[in-house]
């Protein structure tokens, strides 16, 4: 398909709210050549760019006056060496979960069902129910959009914190994810230290598939399918706090659930169980509402509009900050 750039699209089809925003530029990026003929145009139109995956870690509050590059390459390969495996951005990350498992590779069936794609996938640093990417994170080839160069990054290059990594901030905006390299594991090796995850094995024989399956079940009972309700899964960031403000917090709530970090000094609290205990299921905002099973979800009830969700987003975040003296930060990019 030759390279094509169109005037103002819609943007509902590109994001898993399915909010409508328009694009005043877009283009379908199929490889590096794609992106260099992108950022001459940009150029020389001095327009700013967004590149998007499925879009289901965006939101959209205003239309964007720039192009906006759509990553619909693929391809997926197991490389020599032991468990290595490089995926194209444009791939589904579930998908890649299910290629791995039925290849015999092994350590990512905790993350299946995360939406959004490969190329996404180190930018947010993606993590569920006891594993994170990095953890298996070799190396990705990224384009420069200010440069035109293709630079090939290692973890220690891509600086990855919990759901962070150095392409949310500068120089990295400028890096667009075109491959991405794993090291998975040849023998089967499960993780189960989050409890939901190990009640959910109980009696059953544990398997890479069998706690895949059980992900996918535990998911798709709290979590509603982005197809058929628009959402962009977790909308806030499980907070950090200090032991002693969760000493503190403990005094009124003994049951807090909390976990350890890297951070000898610093745990994490469910951002779940702080707006449960604050009522927000099921409330909603105009067009956008609370998910009535599983507080963290924002979900497009009614022809949703981008600022919907942000508003109801930002009571809820009040509502946390007054009543723990806990700040909400958002997992979702808003434009």
């Amino acid at each position: 398909m030759a390279f094509e750039i169109q005037k103002n699209v819609d943007l509902r089809d590109y994001n898993s709210f399915g909010v409508s925003q328009m694009a005043a530029y877009f283009a379908k990026i199929q490889d590096s050549a794609d992106l260099r003929q992108a950022r001459e145009f940009a150029a020389s139109k001095r327009l700013s760019v967004l590149v998007l995956g499925q879009g289901s870690n965006t939101l959209f509050i205003n239309n964007y006056p720039g192009l906006v590059l759509y990553m619909s390459n693929r391809g997926r390969a197991i490389l020599p060496g032991a468990g290595m495996l490089r995926a194209a951005a444009g791939e589904s990350w579930h998908e890649l979960v299910i290629f791995c498992l039925q290849n015999s590779l092994y350590g990512i069936e905790n993350l299946a069902l995360i939406p959004g794609t490969v190329g996404a996938a180190p930018i947010q640093n993606i993590g569920a129910y006891g594993v994170e990417l990095e953890q298996f994170f070799v190396e990705l080839e990224a384009f420069d959009l200010k440069t035109g160069e293709i630079r090939h990054m290692s973890k220690a290059d891509c600086q990855f914190a919990y759901r962070d990594s150095i392409f949310k901030q500068d120089p990295g905006l400028k890096l667009v994810v075109l491959s991405v390299t794993l090291q998975l594991c040849l023998e089967p090796k499960v993780e189960l230290g989050y409890t939901g995850l190990a009640d959910a094995l109980v009696g059953q024989k544990v398997t890479p598939q069998s706690v895949f399956d059980a992900v996918c079940a535990i998911r798709s009972s709290k979590l509603p399918d982005p197809k058929l309700v628009g959402n962009a899964g977790s909308f806030f960031k499980n907070p950090l706090i200090s032991r002693s403000k969760l000493a503190k917090l403990r005094e009124a709530y003994p049951e807090l659930p909390a976990w350890d970090t890297k951070d000898a000094d610093l745990v994490k609290v469910p951002a779940a169980w702080l707006l449960d205990k604050k009522g927000w299921k099921g409330r909603q905002r105009g067009g956008a509402a609370v998910h009535g099973e599983h507080a963290l979800v924002l979900v497009n009830r009614d022809n949703a509009t981008g600022e919907d969700v942000v508003l109801l987003a930002q009571e809820m975040s009040s509502s946390i900050l007054q009543a723990f003296g806990i700040a909400l930060q958002s997992e979702v990019r808003i434009i």
